[in-house]
């Protein structure tokens, strides 16, 4: 059987296909390949927020960027998320970067992202950008200013931090018209996006999660939930639904996706990550649709990353406590924008007005890189067209804010029905709840402590609890 180029074809680098800055595809892989950046952190990686801050931007790095090095201890043992176990240089290897002493391998152009208060020489040139979270904030801006308390945050929003420098990083090299990344300062508040609000302390998340698609969005929430330091892990069950297989494709977005995966269930790759996280997984390899509904005594909340409108529509007929739906841009001049839906709402699912009828696809112009592929192959040509743009770090933010609005669910009850955020422009709408939501919430451990997420001891009786407001 062909292997359809969609297949296999890196979904950052179509960036440039679509945008037309590459004469032909072969020249945007190419070019792709050619990039690079660098990740420093200092004794924050230490502490298990600053290693999720690290891990996830190195995850994103190495799909953004075709070269990535790695300054920090490597020796320091990593505490939870998914490579918990290894150690931070088995864990550079292994997501494909390259683990260094200092910057002196660096090219002078490359961006270097910092991590904490860093401050290991740099070679001139290239864009310095520092990351830092404080509260459910993540910041990241030119690193020779302060963000101030750059580690005193939740493990939410160092995660967002991570992937934000890359973001900023990734925009700099782009170097679109009209666009600062990487010499400004970029904050996304995960609590009440657009605000100063400091929100309380991260003490419960969701008690149950049910994540619908496991591609890009997918995978990122998974990838966030394993860095929650639950107190009793085994009672926090996630089911996982989906019915697709991996393809090569998918590592450029997808956190959990090796290099050339072997075809597996993308619901096994998931469930591999939660469940060494100690975590009761449940897997529902069929489709969402008019036949699914949960148990009346069921507490999931679920975060749904599908790319068709057909299970939205079907949101609300399934019966959750709570759901949020994400969407993402598609092309070079939204890929970094992000959609989020919460219900219960105003509205049932199928009355959303964008919801109510499938929108026809917009036919992309024509691209040099596009019109040189057609000339070998037509069919390819017009599905590259028709593919999806996407970076892996967008989708770690959207992830971020959608299990913060689960957490904020077993916190104070209330959230946002719509949040629509674009990181070019840092553009925030958003709109408060208009229904209440009962959830159930699991105990976390206090913010900052490192002991191992799967403990028999660490919960005593009441370790979830109903927190209604």
């Amino acid at each position: 059987m062909t292997t359809s180029i969609t297949d296999i074809f890196n979904r950052t680098a179509l960036l440039a296909v679509h945008e037309g800055t590459q004469a032909t595809v072969d020249a945007a892989l190419d070019a792709h390949v050619a990039t690079g950046m660098a990740i420093v952190a200092d004794s924050v990686a230490s502490d298990v927020r600053g290693q999720a801050a690290l891990c996830t931007a190195v995850a994103t790095a190495v799909r953004a960027f075709g070269q990535v090095i790695v300054i920090t201890d490597g020796s320091l043992p990593l505490t939870a998320g998914p490579h918990r176990g290894h150690t931070i240089a088995q864990m550079v290897e292994q997501e494909g970067a390259r683990h260094a002493d200092d910057l002196t391998e660096v090219p002078a152009d490359w961006p270097v992202l910092y991590l904490g208060d860093a401050t290991l020489p740099a070679p001139d040139g290239g864009v310095r950008l520092r990351a830092g979270w404080s509260g459910w904030t993540a910041h990241v801006h030119p690193a020779d200013t302060r963000a101030g308390h750059p580690a005193e945050g939740n493990v939410l929003a160092a995660i967002a931090a991570g992937a934000l420098g890359v973001h900023e990083a990734f925009g700099a090299i782009r170097n679109r018209p009209g666009s600062d990344a990487g010499w400004r300062t970029l904050t996304v508040n995960l609590w009440h996006p657009g605000t100063s609000a400091e929100g309380p302390e991260l003490t419960h998340a969701p008690a149950a999660w049910w994540i619908v698609g496991l591609g890009h969005l997918g995978q990122a929430y998974a990838w966030v939930m394993s860095w929650l330091t639950y107190t009793d892990p085994p009672r926090v069950e996630i089911v996982l639904q989906d019915t697709q297989r991996v393809v090569d494709a998918n590592h450029s977005t997808g956190l959990l996706t090796p290099v050339k995966p072997d075809p597996v269930r993308k619901t096994r790759l998931a469930a591999a990550v939660l469940e060494r996280a100690g975590y009761d997984v449940v897997i529902l390899d069929r489709r969402l649709d008019h036949t699914s509904r949960v148990l009346t005594e069921d507490h999931h909340v679920a975060l749904l990353g599908v790319d068709s409108l057909d299970p939205r529509r079907l949101i609300s007929e399934v019966g959750w406590k709570l759901a949020i739906d994400a969407g993402l841009g598609v092309g070079p001049a939204d890929f970094n924008a992000l959609l989020l839906r919460r219900f219960p709402a105003q509205v049932t699912s199928d009355q959303v007005p964008g919801w109510k009828s499938d929108v026809p696809q917009q036919r992309r112009a024509p691209t040099a890189a596009l019109a040189d592929l057609e000339q070998r192959d037509p069919c390819g040509s017009v599905q590259l067209a028709g593919t999806a743009v996407g970076a892996a770090f967008v989708g770690v933010v959207t992830a971020c804010l959608a299990v913060a609005q689960g957490a904020r669910a077993t916190l104070s009850g209330d959230g946002f029905d719509v949040i629509n955020l674009h990181l070019q422009t840092n553009d925030v709408d958003i709109a408060p709840a208009t229904r209440e939501v009962d959830v159930i919430g699991g105990r976390l451990l206090p913010e900052g402590d490192q002991r191992p997420a799967i403990s028999e001891t660490a919960a005593g009786e009441g370790s979830q609890d109903r927190v209604t407001r």
